[in-house]
């Protein structure tokens, strides 16, 4: 059900406007999500059993495995993956594409202090949007193909995600694995985006993963999904003031300064449905907010 409220459309921003600030509230949720390490542990664990074991793709002598990771972020998660994808293919060129300047340089930093992990990768940082990257890829003739694929929470943020599901497979080399991350369709994240259908505008589209396993199925792309249970402390949201919990409001909404440019009742509203059933539960005196996400897995 969409929000009733009548808050003004353009006192709102998406915090894709704000790369600085999209940063500073993703680290802070990201921090409290680390509480539980659920994506870290995923990436370690789940990775190499339903992925990196899995790829039957066929590299001749002295070439290497082509990697293309979009939405990288700081790089906590590509570079896991890339680990253990160097357990089968000593060669790994990666592309690695995320537009915010602030978390390629958290990446660059990660790669250094990795270097001996990393021992023979080489990551080709781009500071391009997907939709960019697509444009710059079709405008310079650029036909490569890649061995693995993945979109970590990135399909928000482009034109058509349908279409870009279609191009990203295609992107894939025969025997190529894709792996897409994005909210559950049943998480309280989806709850809270679905509710509040004037946090979006043209630089953010929400999307759940059964968008994405509509889209696959549409296109006849086979794929296979992995649901995975995730929790975040957002208790500090509803202390009057705390800087953190507002922080995280602003991401959770994907709104720059929500506390500052919703109206009293929006922001009474929504944090009413952040701590309700929909979106949390409530345990030992916390609020835990329910941050579950699906894994697509896509096999060319």
């Amino acid at each position: 059900m969409a929000s009733k409220s009548t808050q003004d459309k353009g006192d709102l921003k998406s915090i894709f406007h704000d790369p600085d600030h999209y940063i500073k509230s993703f680290g802070v949720y990201a921090q409290a999500s680390a509480k539980y390490q659920v994506l870290a542990n995923w990436g370690e664990n789940v990775f190499s059993e339903v992925v990196a074991e899995k790829l039957q793709v066929n590299i001749a002598d002295g070439e290497a495995f082509r990697a293309l990771g979009v939405g990288v972020g700081s790089g906590e998660m590509d570079t896991k993956m890339m680990c253990k994808l160097r357990n089968r293919y000593p060669l790994i060129s990666n592309i690695a594409v995320e537009p915010a300047a602030g978390q390629i340089k958290l990446y660059q930093d990660l790669a250094t202090k990795m270097a001996v992990k990393l021992n023979g990768i080489t990551t080709d940082w781009r500071k391009q949007g997907l939709d960019e990257f697509r444009r710059s890829k079709v405008e310079s003739g650029d036909t490569t193909k890649y061995h693995f694929i993945s979109s970590i929470h990135s399909l928000y943020y482009v034109d058509d995600m349908e279409d870009t599901v279609k191009w990203l497979y295609e992107q894939l080399e025969d025997g190529g694995m894709m792996l897409i991350i994005t909210v559950s369709d049943d998480s309280g994240f989806w709850r809270l985006w679905n509710r509040y259908k004037l946090f979006e505008d043209q630089l953010l589209r929400f999307c759940n993963s059964e968008h994405i396993r509509e889209a696959c199925s549409k296109q006849k792309i086979p794929f296979t999904n992995y649901k995975q249970k995730s929790r975040v402390d957002i208790t500090d949201s509803f202390e009057e003031g705390n800087v953190d919990g507002q922080l995280k409001v602003d991401f959770l909404a994907h709104v720059v300064d929500f506390h500052s440019t919703a109206s009293p009742a929006l922001q009474q509203e929504l944090l009413e449905y952040l701590g309700g059933p929909e979106c949390s539960e409530r345990r030992d005196g916390e609020v835990l907010f329910d941050n579950d996400w699906d894994a697509v897995i896509v096999t060319k």
